[in-house]
């Protein structure tokens, strides 16, 4: 058995222990009860909220390619970016996203393997910072109520996003160029995301009065959600384990992270249109 699929199947194990854990905990009812009384406005407003977030996504994409002279046309990029999250989601055990999106630029356009997966990388690297800069600005806030310990948790998530250039700057070339613009862009990225979590629970019409615990408790499941197949199974735990520092009911808290997943689902399968009537990418000709 090769790496890639150990891996694969080491994630599908892990999303399904950790669902069956959940569901074990609840009455899956109380669940379909949520959904079949929930606001549909803010059901269809968190939809739009989270496209808008994968649009940013892949414009953020598109910059780091463009920073490194990879001139890829913004509407092809956003074709590509749609294929890729399809394959991420429901292709278990092939190409990955990131990499169909190296294979597809590489084979069309002959640009080198090398750096386009570079750039990927370097893309997914600072959204991950973002996240872990919003992470320890918010838990200044939630977990201290000292306004002294709020300055620092400011002043510690801004040395992280210094740090973070300092590094990148250090192992890559040029992404001191364009450090700043794309990890803007995750931020901006991470508020739409954050944005959707919230008209769930304004389509669930729950009484929150801890609202930017809903959000912490979001961005720790998007970062620990890497260890399971397509987030499935570690953001529903992690709803579940928070649900007491929630405040909330445990049914209530996986919903929430249970209705991203299928939301990031049914966007993903966007990407078939463009599998199906073949994706034809195009450049320009300068930045």
């Amino acid at each position: 058995m090769n790496k890639k699929l150990f891996k694969t199947i080491a994630k599908i194990g892990v999303s399904c222990l950790l669902l069956y854990f959940v569901f074990t905990k609840i009455d899956f009812n109380q669940i379909l009860a949520l959904y079949k009384n929930s606001d549909t406005f803010y059901l269809l407003l968190s939809i739009v909220l989270f496209v808008f977030s994968q649009f940013i996504s892949s414009i953020r994409l598109n910059y780091i390619f463009h920073q490194n002279d990879f001139l890829l046309n913004h509407s092809s990029n956003l074709k590509l970016y749609f294929v890729g999250m399809f394959y991420n989601f429901f292709i278990p055990g092939g190409v990955g996203g990131d990499a169909y999106k190296v294979f597809i630029l590489h084979k069309q356009f002959g640009w080198k393997a090398k750096e386009l997966t570079k750039c990927v990388f370097i893309d997914r690297l600072i959204g991950l910072l973002a996240i872990l800069f919003l992470l320890i600005l918010m838990s200044s806030y939630l977990f201290f109520s000292n306004s002294f310990i709020l300055i620092v948790g400011i002043i510690a998530s801004l040395l992280s996003f210094f740090l973070g250039k300092i590094i990148l700057a250090r192992i890559f070339k040029k992404t001191n160029d364009y450090y700043t613009y794309s990890f803007l862009y995750s931020i901006v990225i991470q508020l739409f995301q954050l944005g959707t979590i919230i008209s769930f629970i304004h389509a669930f019409k729950l009484e929150v009065a801890n609202i930017l615990g809903y959000c912490f408790t979001f961005l720790i499941s998007s970062v620990l959600s890497v260890v399971s197949f397509a987030g499935f199974g570690a953001r529903e735990y992690v709803f579940l384990k928070a649900s007491t520092f929630l405040g909330t009911d445990e049914a209530i808290a996986i919903s929430i992270g249970l209705s991203f997943n299928i939301i990031t689902a049914l966007i993903s399968l966007v990407g078939v249109f463009f599998i199906l009537y073949k994706l034809s990418l195009k450049t320009i000709s300068s930045k």
